[in-house]
This record gives structure tokens, sequence and C-alpha cells, in this order.
């Protein structure tokens, strides 16, 4: 979940936009987490491994704000104290959200904070640098990335179609520290899935870029014509290529190269889509702005609310009135809770 990079202040010139699209992302996390849990729902709030849905949407949009975030955290940080020392800022940053990621994911590693963590300690040698020099560092370690998927046995571990044994694992995987646990989940990409996730992190840094301009007609070209070349992209490597390729998949389960470059052309079109309602058109959605300004808590909070309430929920339940009963319940609780804080001016950060 996005880490807070300053405490707010809409009264200092906060971009509204940012603060909403951040809130948007907190509340598609506790939508489809909450209803993930039954099975009788619509397939749009379920993950899928052959196309997209709305849920595949949501952790590319934590990926898309954390890294505007993290250009907005940068660029501050230099100001103030210079490039090494707001370099080694985000470093323990970073490192720190792994640490709390290892405590929290017990048994199935690779979720959200622990890509966000990692995905940030590779982007923050270059959050710094020219556009250019970011999209090419994002789109190089997906190439990397999809070239193990698709020509190691690292590739049909993650679809599920071997398991490691002792016999069979890497050399790799047994000679580093915990190589073993490492390799017992493939959720989201498993070890390196973090070098495709950071395609997104690092769009997110050009999207706080874009908005920074303040200039309305480059704001909207720029963010179509990102939005556009990262989607058609996507559809490209998406397709079967005769005697080349087997058509590759949308999937968040195993983040292949066309998810990775729709779901980034996706963010910058949501990114336009706020900014033209909250900072043109001077509207904001209730709710947005507290339910993101404390992201990292609420994460955590949702979280151990889910993991203790998974133990009762029935496998088949049928009761939508029970089920909607209980978002209302688990909406009401995460949306206090924020509230209270946002009252209080009570701000977590790393």
């Amino acid at each position: 979940m996005p880490p807070q990079n300053s405490a707010p202040d809409p009264s200092k010139g906060r971009i509204a936009s940012m603060d909403q699209v951040r809130g948007y992302a907190i509340f598609g996390m506790l939508l489809v987490d909450y209803f993930e849990c039954f099975k009788i729902t619509t397939q749009q709030l379920h993950h899928h491994t052959e196309y997209m849905t709305f849920a595949d949407t949501i952790a590319p949009m934590f990926m898309f704000v954390v890294g505007m975030g993290m250009r907005l955290s940068m660029k501050r940080r230099i100001e103030h104290v210079g490039l090494r020392e707001a370099r080694r800022g985000l470093l323990k940053r970073y490192a720190l959200l792994v640490l709390i990621a290892f405590t929290l994911y017990t048994g199935y590693l690779w979720d959200a904070l622990m890509n966000i963590g990692l995905a940030g300690l590779l982007a923050l040698w270059v959050v710094d640098k020219k556009p250019a020099t970011r999209i090419s560092a994002g789109l190089l370690m997906l190439a990397a990335y999809q070239a193990v998927v698709s020509f190691t046995s690292y590739g049909p571990w993650l679809h599920g179609a071997i398991k490691y044994r002792d016999d069979t694992m890497p050399i790799i995987w047994k000679v580093i520290p915990f190589g073993p646990e490492l390799v017992n989940a493939s959720l989201n990409g498993g070890p390196i899935g973090h070098w495709s996730w950071l395609l997104m992190l690092l769009c997110g840094t050009i999207g706080y870029d874009i908005l920074a301009t303040q200039d309305r007609r480059r704001i909207v070209l720029r963010c179509l014509a990102w939005g556009i070349a990262l989607s058609v992209a996507g559809w490209a490597l998406h397709a079967a290529w005769p005697g080349v390729k087997e058509a590759w998949p949308f999937s968040k389960r195993w983040v292949t190269a066309p998810y990775a470059l729709w779901s980034s052309g996706l963010c910058f079109f949501v990114l336009l889509a706020f900014y033209l309602v909250c900072d043109v058109g001077k509207l904001r959605i209730p709710h947005l702005t507290v339910l993101g300004l404390n992201p990292l808590f609420i994460y955590i909070l949702q979280w151990c609310i889910m993991e203790s309430a998974e133990r009762f929920i029935p496998d088949k339940t049928a009761n939508w009135f029970g089920i909607m009963g209980g978002f209302a319940v688990f909406y009401a609780v995460l949306y206090g809770t924020a509230y209270a804080m946002y009252r209080r001016n009570i701000f977590i950060k790393l």
C-alpha cells in the first residue's frame, strides 16, 4: 500500500486529483479484498488468470500511486538534503516496507506490500532521472522478467505446471537464505515478480511529472499518449504471433508483460479522469481523500480484519443480505478509523 509521504494540508497547494486517486486505490482494495472471499459475487470483483477484471486493475493503481508519491518525495528530499541523503531515506523506507511484509505474509510472501517494497528498492536508483531513463529501466526489467518466465522452469512453476521438490529445485533457491520458503507460493509473479511491477511504479513517477506541469493541455495530451501507447503495446504482446509465440494472457497472478503494459496504460487513463473531475471540474468524490490519507495503516488494519474474519466465512455462502451487510460494517469500521485519524491530524508514514 502506498506509504504516505507528507502530512496532508489542503491549504498548501495539494493536488486534489492525486489525493483522490490514492483514495480510489484504497477503496478498490477494500472492495476487492472483501468480495474475493465470496465465490458467488460478480466475476469483476475476482482475479482471473486469462482476462482482465476490475479486481485486476487495483494493484497496478497502487503501484502507480506509490510512484507518484515517490517522485514527489524524492524531489522534496533533494531540495532539502541533497541527492545522496534523499536516496538513503527512500532506501530505509522501502527496506522497512519489505520487513513489514515479511512479518505479515507468512506462507504467501508475494503480496502488495512486498511487491511495493521490492519495486521501490529498484526504483529509487532511477527515480531522480529523466522520464526516458525511468521508462527504459521499467521496460528493461519487464523484458528480463518475461524472458525468465518464458525460457526457464520459472514460468511452468509460476503457472502451477510443476512443483519444486528438493531434487528439482534450482540450485539458486537452495543456496540463498530462506530459498525454499521463497518459492512456496507463486502469487503475483513470485520472488522476481517485482521486476514486472516496477514498470507500473515508474509510470507513476511520470504521471506525477505530468500533473506537476499544471498545464491542462499538456496533461491531457500526455496522459492520453502514454495511456494509448502502453495499452497498444500490451494488446500487441497479448496476441499470438504465428511462428513466434502463443498468446500471452493478461494475468495479475503471473504479472506477464501484456498485463504490466496494459495496466500501466489504464493507470494513465484513470489519472486523467480524476484530473478532469477534481482539478478541472473542482469536484470531489466523497470519502476518497480521507480514505487515502493513511494508506499504510488502513491497509494493515483491513488485512488484520480479513485474516481474522475469513476463518469464519462459509466457503459457499449464498446469503447476499449477509454479504452486503458485512461489507457495510467492514467499510464503516475502516472509513470511520480513517476519518477519526484525519480529524485528530494523525498521519502514519514510514
